[in-house]
Order: structure tokens, then C-alpha cells, then sequence
């Protein structure tokens, strides 16, 4: 096994790196790679072959499968070698060939992972990407720089996300899908390209949310993606249309402005200068 040059040392068969920081309660597997500027949490498990390239950050109890590499260069042909960074929360598991890379200089240094999520294996998250808390991505998920996915999203199997968009929270990405545009919140997104299909059910009764907030969901995306309605072309005289249907509510408000920035970015993508709207509170509003 080929191991970098710059002091290493191995630990219970582990190579680490004299500038790596190493909490207590963390458990090494054989030939794992500990890089210069890496900080692991407490009571993480970092697996056999894994490589943590710096600089990263983990937060606490994460669970890191072997042969997953976080923090490897940005994969962009424009990166010569500048100091960015990873950082991930606690508690997130990464299954077998999971890859995160760390951000380009094209945004504010840092590609940012939340806590609680799953990355099944294969996935991958790209530069600058934004994932927040409580996400599934499954087998072998694709997501390109500079996206940003909000809490409790849950993408299906080798759905690939392109570059620079957004889907916003409870949203649920179908499998064998493939995202051309912003996917909205709470709603299930599927085909090729993936469009909406209905409300995630699913995904809302596990937030807990009342029947009162999604039976007004409901109305909205009748308003909104309906053959009749043609999608909502003008989201004004869809809003009059849902609050006479008296179907405000913030989740409802927020599916609204989400199309609204949406719309007023390039290719149906929010513009990374526009405020993201809820995209990853702290804990999801529940109506």
C-alpha cells in the first residue's frame, strides 16, 4: 500500500499523519489514512483502507465503512491546489466507495455535510455541494458541485443530481432519476428528467407533520402541477388561487417561494447570490 510522504506513522496498523488530531474514544481500522489537517470527532470508527484526505473536519460518532475517501482534491479542472475544506456533523454513516470532495475556490471554501445522514455506498458529493441533516442518499447517488440538499431528503438509487441545484426538504428523488432543474420541497420528483409527481406522503407522516398541513400541500400542487393549470406558469394567479382555496400554511409558503427563486434563476436553478429559503433549518416548521 502506497503511503504519501510527510512523517507518517502507524498506529495499530492505521497511518496517521503527526498534524492529524484524533479525539478520544476513536477506533482505527488496519491501513486506514489519516492526512495532515484532519480532525476526527470522538468516538468515531473509521474503517479498514479508509482515507480522510485534509483539510476535514468530523464531528463526533461518525461511522466511516473501508475503501471511503473524504476530502480528496476537488474533481474540477480549474483547482491548483489552494487550501479548502470538508466539514462534516456527527453521527452520519458512510457506507463502502462513499466520495466526498473537498470545495474549489468558486464558492466560500467548504463543502459542508449536516448529521444523522446516510450515504449508501457508491454515492458521491461533489465541491461545494451543501447536504443538510437526516438525508438518504442510496446506492451509487450522484451529486455534482455546488448543489444543495435540504434536510430530510431522501434520493432512491443512481439518481444523478446536476451541478448548481437545489432540492428542497422532504423532497424524495426517485430511482434511476436524473435532475436537469431545482427540485421543490415535499414533493416526489421522478423520471428522466425528474419531474414532480405528487406530494411525499411518506416523507411528511415520518416529519410528523398534521393531516391539516398535508391535505393543504395537497391542494397546492393541484394548483401548481395540474394538466390545467399548466404547472403554475404564473405563480401570482396561482397564489390568489390557493389562498381562495384557503391552503396557506408556511410549508405551503415556502413551496411557493422556492419555485418563485427557482424561476428567476438560470435553467430553472436558484441563484447561489439568492437566500435559500429554509433550505436546512435547524428543525423542520410543522404546520
Amino acid at each position: 500500500m502506497y503511503i504519501p510522504k510527510g512523517g507518517y506513522r502507524q498506529v495499530g496498523g492505521a497511518w496517521i499523519h503527526p498534524e492529524a488530531r484524533i479525539a478520544e474514544g476513536v477506533v482505527l481500522e488496519p491501513n486506514a489514512v489519516i492526512g495532515a489537517d484532519v480532525q476526527v470527532g470522538a468516538r468515531c470508527w473509521i474503517g479498514a483502507g479508509v482515507v480522510l484526505y485534509g483539510p476535514t473536519v468530523l464531528g463526533e460518532e461518525n461511522q466511516v465503512y473501508p475503501t471511503v475517501v473524504l476530502g480528496g482534491p476537488p474533481q474540477d479542472l480549474g483547482y491548483q491546489g489552494e487550501p479548502t475544506r470538508l466539514e462534516i456533523g456527527s453521527r452520519n454513516i458512510f457506507r463502502e466507495g462513499v466520495t466526498i470532495s473537498r470545495a474549489s475556490t468558486k464558492g466560500d471554501g467548504a463543502t459542508r455535510i449536516g448529521s444523522d445522514n446516510l450515504f449508501m455506498s457508491g454515492s458521491h458529493v461533489g465541491h461545494d455541494a451543501v447536504v443538510g441533516d437526516h438525508v438518504v442518499l442510496a446506492n451509487d447517488v450522484l451529486i455534482a458541485g455546488h448543489c444543495r440538499i435540504g434536510n430530510y431528503v431522501n434520493i432512491a438509487g443512481a439518481v444523478a443530481i446536476v451541478q448548481f441545484s437545489t432540492v428542497g426538504r422532504f423532497a424524495f428523488i426517485g430511482g434511476l432519476s436524473g435532475t436537469t432543474m431545482d427540485c421543490e420541497p415535499f414533493i416526489v420528483h421522478d423520471g428522466m428528467p425528474a419531474r414532480p409527481r405528487g406530494i411525499n406522503l411518506v416523507g411528511l407522516r415520518r416529519g410528523q407533520y398534521s393531516h391539516d398541513c398535508i391535505n393543504r400541500l395537497k391542494e397546492a400542487y393541484r394548483v401548481l402541477f395540474s394538466e390545467s393549470q399548466k404547472g403554475g406558469e404564473d405563480l401570482v394567479v396561482a397564489r390568489a388561487e390557493i389562498e381562495k382555496r384557503d391552503c396557506l400554511c408556511p410549508e405551503v409558503e415556502e413551496l411557493l417561494e422556492f419555485m418563485r427563486l427557482s424561476r428567476e434563476g438560470r435553467f430553472g436553478r436558484q441563484l447561489s447570490s439568492k437566500p435559500r429559503v429554509k433550505l436546512i433549518p435547524e428543525e423542520p416548521a410543522k404546520s
